[in-house]
């Protein structure tokens, strides 16, 4: 357990084998950088960084998660209630989503305005 890939970054747990989730943040703008996957095992790594980064009072927070490669509903159900808790005009802007996430955004929050997703 002491391979620095077998941890979550910024919480500082091991994780098993095969449940990896990597949360960097970004260096060019206000957000993260996610890789891996939001599972049970998972979700507390990836609700207390989404707490973490809409505290912070900006416009716009990203999410590159174009190495993000599964999300389950409750990884994004967590996803679109911090959405709702945004304030005016905060957002989300997803960037390079995997498509399952996009979908189930837009079956279940088709309304929802906070989320933005940019496919670059």
């Amino acid at each position: 357990m002491n391979d620095p890939h077998e941890r979550k970054e910024g919480v500082g747990e091991a994780m098993p084998r095969g449940e990896r989730l990597h949360i960097c943040p970004l260096t060019d703008r206000v957000g993260l950088e996610v890789a891996g996957e939001v599972s049970l095992p998972t979700h507390m790594a990836w609700e207390q960084a989404l707490e973490r980064v809409v505290q912070r009072p900006h416009d716009s927070y990203h999410f590159e998660l174009s190495a993000l490669t599964f999300i389950d509903m409750a990884g994004v159900t967590a996803l679109a209630m911090t959405a709702r808790s945004l304030n005016g005009g905060q957002r989300l802007v997803l960037e390079s989503p995997p498509p399952a996430l996009s979908r189930v955004l837009e079956m279940f929050w088709p309304d929802l305005s906070a989320i933005e997703v940019a496919t670059t």
